[in-house]
């Protein structure tokens, strides 16, 4: 009782959270997968009163039961049991659904749905398709004392109620014969059914898209075996799609006196969705900041999937700085669903400046066109090589991007043609098709720049060849001090010290100087614009 109590106490804090801190854009709902509990339905009786079928007289309820009974004209009997047990909903709705089957073409208008009625209704309007009643039905060997209370044939009336109030709304009712306090083979059995059937509903949805459908759980009126299974089941499927908990408000009062003094049933007018994601944010938050900050955007993307409620733009964002570490930059650059869906998104409008926006649509429209600025756009994954002491990689990456701007000058500014780059006699059909060596492009750069050959920029870009070599034919790594002493021993000063930004900064100094004089190099990447966006978002938001 005290766990209950606790957890509804943590989802009311939860939904409360929700609502001040992120707006659910919750714009479509597949399917709904409600548990049926005693005092989920309601009967309109010829009297207009609304009766409860799980409304017994107990703690401070109407006796709507008794009440039932005699609208059927039917003396409320007992089981033949030990602790002679009064007749209960299982007995109860049984007769009611007889009763409205009986009526021309199957009459459930005098069904109320106390709880769900409103969840239904808007579920609808996004979309709703399909509802799965979860009811129970206890085998023999439980007491009637429990077996009375099974919701089977509650779930049978909601099921008539629903599918002729919404046509469109496919109703299937669930009663696995279960006793409705076993744990253990309650929770195999919606893992049997509930993850082989959103499995089977996202079959074929390729990529991303699979996370567009929208299961919702109503889990209220459930025992809490029933109802901490489904939740638990319903946790592992937040990475395959979208998971949302519908939680009704029961009405205050919960009945309204009516003519004679009688008791009529309030129906339930407010709900809170809250995506199961978000019992996980406080926890993964962190997580997903540690991947962001290393750069492991794939890791970040994983992790943001079931929180895209939360962050959508983020999880997108993500996927585009993912083609960035595979070397795909020129794809995330013509990527139409960045330049005109992410960057014209609402969402971000609210989380960046409009300056900030126009500032990253002006840089990727020039960077499409611009070689050099591509290539530099590649200082940003030498960083965070850096920033994660991957020396050896990050060495890698500035010697191959050093050689990228090289390359893309000699081709622009045809240093073959203007004999910078010298062809051996059976090359020299091949012309500007001909793929210079590292070591051609840098003695071309040299010439062109006019060094001497005891210039230490010349001894500096000769121990970087060399040093790539090593790496490369020997696998041999680098440690931070080896990587300090590339430059130290080529006559430029170095403040040792352990902070990664000293050197990148000697990484991007020599970057800039084989860099076309006439390239504006920009004071931050485009990339790392984002990066750093993305990162102050995540760590600006307080935990719950």
């Amino acid at each position: 009782m005290l766990l209950s109590s606790m957890k509804d106490e943590f989802d009311r804090l939860l939904a409360e959270k929700m609502k001040t801190s992120t707006q659910l854009e919750l714009n479509r709902v597949d399917t709904l997968i409600i548990t049926v509990g005693t005092r989920q339905v309601g009967w309109r009786c010829d009297d207009g009163v609304v009766r409860c079928f799980g409304a017994d007289g107990d703690r401070g309820h109407p006796p709507h039961i008794n009440e039932l009974y005699r609208e059927l004209g039917v003396q409320r009997g007992y089981y033949e049991d030990k602790q002679r047990s009064a007749w209960g909903v299982r007995d109860l709705g049984e007769r009611y659904y007889d009763r409205s089957q009986k009526s021309v073409g199957g009459d459930f208008s005098s069904v109320v749905l106390l709880l769900d009625e409103k969840i239904i209704a808007d579920c609808v309007a996004k979309g709703l398709q399909q509802i799965i009643l979860w009811a129970t039905d206890q085998p023999e060997s439980v007491a009637w004392n429990y077996r009375r209370a099974d919701t089977l044939w509650l779930a049978m009336l909601m099921q008539g109620k629903i599918e002729a109030t919404w046509k469109q709304v496919k109703a299937e009712v669930f009663h696995p014969v279960i006793n409705a306090n076993d744990r253990e083979a309650i929770r195999e059995e919606f893992e049997g059914f509930i993850l082989h059937f959103a499995l089977e509903k996202m079959k074929g949805i390729p990529g991303d898209e699979a996370s567009q459908f929208v299961l919702a759980i109503e889990n209220k009126g459930a025992t809490p075996a029933i109802a901490e299974s489904l939740e638990i089941c319903a946790a592992a499927l937040v990475r395959q799609c979208q998971v949302i908990n519908a939680t009704p408000q029961e009405p205050q009062p919960l009945y309204r006196e009516v003519a004679d003094q009688h008791l009529s049933a309030c129906a339930a007018e407010k709900y809170d969705f809250i995506p199961v994601s978000s019992y996980f944010w406080p926890l993964e938050r962190s997580r997903i900041i540690s991947a962001w900050e290393r750069g492991d955007f794939l890791e970040a993307k994983l992790w943001l999937q079931a929180h895209q409620n939360r962050h959508k733009l983020l999880y997108q964002l993500a996927g585009c700085l993912a083609l960035s570490t595979n070397w795909e930059i020129v794809k995330f650059l013509h990527d139409p669903n960045f330049e005109r869906g992410w960057l014209f998104a609402n969402a971000l409008s609210s989380l960046a400046s409009k300056e900030q926006i126009e500032a990253w649509r002006t840089r990727l429209l020039e960077l499409r066109n611009d070689k050099l600025g591509q290539v530099w756009e590649s200082c940003f994954l030498i960083e965070l090589q850096l920033q994660r002491q991957n020396y050896t990689a990050a060495f890698t990456q500035f010697s191959q991007t050093l050689e990228r701007l090289l390359y893309v000058r000699s081709q622009t500014e045809d240093w073959i043609g203007k004999g910078l780059i010298k062809l051996k006699p059976d090359l020299i059909h091949l012309g500007k098709d001909y793929d210079p060596s590292f070591k051609e492009l840098t003695d071309a750069w040299i010439s062109l720049s006019k060094l001497r050959q005891t210039d230490k920029m010349v001894s500096l870009l000769t121990a970087i060849r060399k040093q790539r070599n090593q790496i490369v034919h020997k696998a041999e790594p680098l440690t931070l001090s080896q990587l300090q002493n590339v430059w130290a021993n080529n006559g430029f000063p170095v403040r040792v010290t352990s902070d990664y930004r000293e050197m990148e900064k000697m990484m991007v100094d020599v970057l800039k100087k084989v860099c076309d004089r006439c390239f504006q190099i920009p004071e931050k990447t485009l990339l790392g614009s984002l990066y750093e966006w993305g990162l102050k978002v995540l760590r600006s938001e307080s935990e719950l």
